[in-house]
C-alpha cells in the first residue's frame, strides 16, 4: 500500500514538472534581491520571483520553477543585487536544463549552464 502511494505521489510530481525547472546556484560574492525571468520576446519584465524580502545570497542555491504551458525558446535573467546593481542574461536556452551556476569572474558575472 505505501509503495502504491508513492508512486503515484512520484508520478503527480513528474507529470506537474516542466522542462525548463532548474536550479540556480548563486556563486559570486554577492547576495541578490531580485531575480526576474521572461520569454525574450517579451518587453516587460515578470515579477520578482523572490517572494517576502527572501534574498539569494552568496553561496546559497534556488530551485526555479515553471507552469506546465510556459514556452519559450529563451529566455532572459535580470538579477539586482543589494547594492541595486542589475546583471542581465539575454538568449538563454533553457530547455533540459538541470542547473545555472551564476558566478564572477575577474569581475565579470557569468552564468555555466549545466
Amino acid at each position: 500500500m505505501k509503495f502504491g502511494f508513492l508512486f503515484f505521489l512520484l508520478s503527480v510530481a513528474i507529470a506537474f514538472a516542466s522542462d525548463l525547472d532548474f536550479t540556480l546556484v548563486n556563486q559570486t560574492g554577492r547576495s541578490f534581491e531580485g531575480l526576474y525571468i521572461t520569454a525574450s520576446d517579451n518587453k516587460d519584465w515578470d515579477a520578482n520571483l523572490l517572494l517576502d524580502g527572501k534574498v539569494l545570497a552568496a553561496g546559497a542555491k534556488i530551485q526555479v520553477r515553471f507552469k506546465r504551458d510556459a514556452k519559450s525558446e529563451f529566455w532572459d535573467f535580470n538579477l539586482v543585487d543589494d547594492q541595486g546593481l542589475s546583471v542581465t542574461c539575454n538568449k538563454v536556452d533553457l530547455a533540459g536544463v538541470a542547473t545555472v551556476t551564476l558566478k564572477d569572474v575577474n569581475g565579470q558575472m557569468t552564468a555555466e549552464i549545466e
